[in-house]
Protein backbone atom coordinates (compact mmCIF):
# COMPACT_ATOMS: atom_id res chain seq x y z
CA UNK A 1 0.00 0.00 0.00
CA UNK A 2 1.44 3.20 -0.85
CA UNK A 3 1.70 6.32 1.40
CA UNK A 4 -1.23 8.94 2.49
CA UNK A 5 -1.76 11.38 0.23
CA UNK A 6 -0.20 14.19 1.96
CA UNK A 7 -1.28 17.64 2.30
CA UNK A 8 -0.36 19.87 -0.33
CA UNK A 9 -0.99 24.20 -0.41
CA UNK A 10 -2.59 23.85 3.36
CA UNK A 11 -5.30 21.76 1.70
CA UNK A 12 -6.22 17.99 2.56
CA UNK A 13 -8.83 15.47 1.78
CA UNK A 14 -11.52 14.33 4.69
CA UNK A 15 -14.39 12.65 5.37
CA UNK A 16 -17.61 14.72 4.33
CA UNK A 17 -19.86 16.07 6.20
CA UNK A 18 -23.42 17.27 7.11
CA UNK A 19 -21.70 21.17 7.22
CA UNK A 20 -20.46 20.81 3.80
CA UNK A 21 -23.95 19.97 2.29
CA UNK A 22 -24.66 23.47 1.59
CA UNK A 23 -21.56 23.77 -0.01
CA UNK A 24 -21.56 20.53 -2.27
CA UNK A 25 -25.21 21.91 -3.21
CA UNK A 26 -23.96 25.22 -4.17
CA UNK A 27 -21.08 23.82 -6.23
CA UNK A 28 -23.32 21.04 -7.96
CA UNK A 29 -25.86 23.78 -8.77
CA UNK A 30 -23.16 26.10 -11.06
CA UNK A 31 -22.57 23.42 -13.20
CA UNK A 32 -25.24 22.91 -15.64
CA UNK A 33 -24.76 19.31 -16.14
CA UNK A 34 -25.00 17.99 -12.38
CA UNK A 35 -28.07 16.94 -10.65
CA UNK A 36 -27.68 18.87 -7.13
CA UNK A 37 -28.42 16.09 -4.30
CA UNK A 38 -30.85 16.96 -1.95
CA UNK A 39 -29.58 17.09 1.83
CA UNK A 40 -30.66 13.00 2.72
CA UNK A 41 -28.93 11.38 -0.57
CA UNK A 42 -26.05 13.22 1.16
CA UNK A 43 -26.36 12.17 3.86
CA UNK A 44 -27.11 8.78 2.87
CA UNK A 45 -23.95 8.79 1.22
CA UNK A 46 -22.30 10.30 4.51
CA UNK A 47 -24.07 7.51 6.80
CA UNK A 48 -23.43 4.43 4.47
CA UNK A 49 -20.19 5.03 2.27
CA UNK A 50 -18.03 7.60 4.24
CA UNK A 51 -14.79 6.60 2.75
CA UNK A 52 -16.09 6.95 -0.87
CA UNK A 53 -17.40 10.70 0.09
CA UNK A 54 -14.82 12.78 0.48
CA UNK A 55 -14.38 17.23 0.16
CA UNK A 56 -10.71 19.25 -0.49
CA UNK A 57 -10.51 22.31 2.10
CA UNK A 58 -8.31 24.45 2.86
CA UNK A 59 -6.88 24.70 6.82
CA UNK A 60 -9.20 27.92 6.64
CA UNK A 61 -12.15 25.26 6.18
CA UNK A 62 -13.12 26.53 2.73
CA UNK A 63 -14.35 23.65 0.69
CA UNK A 64 -12.66 23.62 -2.42
CA UNK A 65 -14.30 20.38 -4.22
CA UNK A 66 -16.07 17.01 -3.45
CA UNK A 67 -16.01 13.56 -4.34
CA UNK A 68 -19.35 11.42 -4.46
CA UNK A 69 -18.82 7.96 -5.11
CA UNK A 70 -19.76 4.22 -3.52
CA UNK A 71 -18.79 0.99 -4.56
CA UNK A 72 -20.69 -1.47 -7.27
CA UNK A 73 -22.20 -4.94 -6.08
CA UNK A 74 -22.22 -5.76 -9.92
CA UNK A 75 -19.14 -6.36 -11.12
CA UNK A 76 -17.94 -6.57 -7.76
CA UNK A 77 -14.78 -4.72 -6.68
CA UNK A 78 -15.34 -1.28 -8.33
CA UNK A 79 -16.04 1.57 -7.50
CA UNK A 80 -18.83 4.13 -9.38
CA UNK A 81 -17.98 7.85 -9.10
CA UNK A 82 -21.42 9.56 -9.29
CA UNK A 83 -20.04 13.43 -8.67
CA UNK A 84 -16.92 15.06 -8.77
CA UNK A 85 -16.07 18.83 -8.43
CA UNK A 86 -14.29 21.74 -7.63
CA UNK A 87 -14.50 26.15 -7.65
CA UNK A 88 -12.78 27.64 -10.17
CA UNK A 89 -9.54 27.94 -10.33
CA UNK A 90 -9.04 25.04 -8.32
CA UNK A 91 -10.43 22.46 -10.79
CA UNK A 92 -7.21 20.77 -12.07
CA UNK A 93 -5.34 20.31 -8.97
CA UNK A 94 -8.57 19.21 -7.00
CA UNK A 95 -8.91 16.52 -9.50
CA UNK A 96 -5.45 15.06 -9.30
CA UNK A 97 -5.55 15.01 -5.84
CA UNK A 98 -8.62 13.02 -5.71
CA UNK A 99 -7.04 10.78 -8.22
CA UNK A 100 -4.39 10.31 -5.48
CA UNK A 101 -7.13 10.00 -2.82
CA UNK A 102 -8.75 6.93 -5.25
CA UNK A 103 -5.55 5.19 -5.65
CA UNK A 104 -5.76 5.09 -1.78
CA UNK A 105 -9.13 3.48 -1.54
CA UNK A 106 -8.09 1.36 -4.94
CA UNK A 107 -5.41 -0.55 -3.23
CA UNK A 108 -7.32 -0.25 0.44
CA UNK A 109 -10.57 -2.18 -1.16
CA UNK A 110 -8.99 -4.18 -4.21
CA UNK A 111 -11.18 -2.55 -6.36
CA UNK A 112 -10.45 -3.68 -10.33
CA UNK A 113 -12.82 -1.49 -12.35
CA UNK A 114 -13.76 2.62 -11.63
CA UNK A 115 -17.42 3.83 -13.18
CA UNK A 116 -17.85 7.16 -14.44
CA UNK A 117 -20.83 9.00 -16.69
CA UNK A 118 -19.50 11.96 -18.90
CA UNK A 119 -20.06 13.17 -22.38
CA UNK A 120 -16.96 12.07 -23.86
CA UNK A 121 -16.04 15.96 -24.51
CA UNK A 122 -15.81 16.69 -21.26
CA UNK A 123 -13.02 17.84 -19.00
CA UNK A 124 -13.51 15.64 -16.81
CA UNK A 125 -11.87 13.17 -19.07
CA UNK A 126 -8.92 14.69 -17.35
CA UNK A 127 -9.52 13.24 -14.13
CA UNK A 128 -9.81 9.87 -15.97
CA UNK A 129 -6.76 10.30 -17.67
CA UNK A 130 -4.89 11.07 -14.60
CA UNK A 131 -6.40 8.31 -12.88
CA UNK A 132 -5.51 5.77 -15.69
CA UNK A 133 -1.60 7.05 -15.20
CA UNK A 134 -1.78 6.47 -11.73
CA UNK A 135 -2.65 2.98 -12.00
CA UNK A 136 0.14 2.41 -15.21
CA UNK A 137 -2.09 3.44 -17.86
CA UNK A 138 -5.07 1.26 -17.16
CA UNK A 139 -7.65 0.74 -19.86
CA UNK A 140 -10.43 3.19 -20.10
CA UNK A 141 -13.24 2.25 -22.23
CA UNK A 142 -16.82 3.41 -23.13
CA UNK A 143 -19.24 1.58 -22.44
CA UNK A 144 -22.81 2.88 -23.22
CA UNK A 145 -24.97 5.74 -23.36
CA UNK A 146 -26.81 7.10 -20.36
CA UNK A 147 -30.55 7.28 -21.07
CA UNK A 148 -30.63 10.86 -19.45
CA UNK A 149 -31.01 13.14 -22.53
CA UNK A 150 -27.60 15.17 -21.76
CA UNK A 151 -24.93 13.47 -24.29
CA UNK A 152 -23.49 11.48 -21.63
CA UNK A 153 -21.79 7.68 -21.85
CA UNK A 154 -20.95 5.71 -19.16
CA UNK A 155 -16.85 4.98 -18.78
CA UNK A 156 -14.94 1.62 -17.37
CA UNK A 157 -11.55 2.41 -16.11
CA UNK A 158 -9.84 -1.60 -16.03
CA UNK A 159 -7.08 -1.29 -12.91
CA UNK A 160 -6.89 -5.13 -13.09
CA UNK A 161 -7.37 -7.89 -15.15
CA UNK A 162 -10.61 -6.94 -17.76
CA UNK A 163 -13.46 -8.25 -16.71
CA UNK A 164 -15.57 -10.79 -18.98
CA UNK A 165 -19.09 -9.67 -20.52
CA UNK A 166 -17.31 -6.06 -21.98
CA UNK A 167 -16.32 -7.99 -25.26
CA UNK A 168 -18.42 -4.63 -27.21
CA UNK A 169 -16.98 -2.16 -25.20
CA UNK A 170 -14.85 1.05 -26.97
CA UNK A 171 -11.99 2.43 -25.93
CA UNK A 172 -12.40 5.71 -25.00
CA UNK A 173 -10.19 7.21 -27.97
CA UNK A 174 -11.03 5.01 -30.82
CA UNK A 175 -13.61 1.76 -31.34
CA UNK A 176 -11.87 -1.69 -29.93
Amino acid sequence: MKKAVQPLFKTRIRSMEPRDFGSIRSLAAELPSFTVPSEYILWFFVRFQPDYCRVLEQESGDMKGYLLAMPTSNPQNGIAIWQVAAVQPNQAFALEYFAAYLRELVDRTGTTSIFFTMSAASASLRLIRTLARQFGGGEVVKLNSVPTGQGENEFQLFIGEASSGTENRKEIDGTR
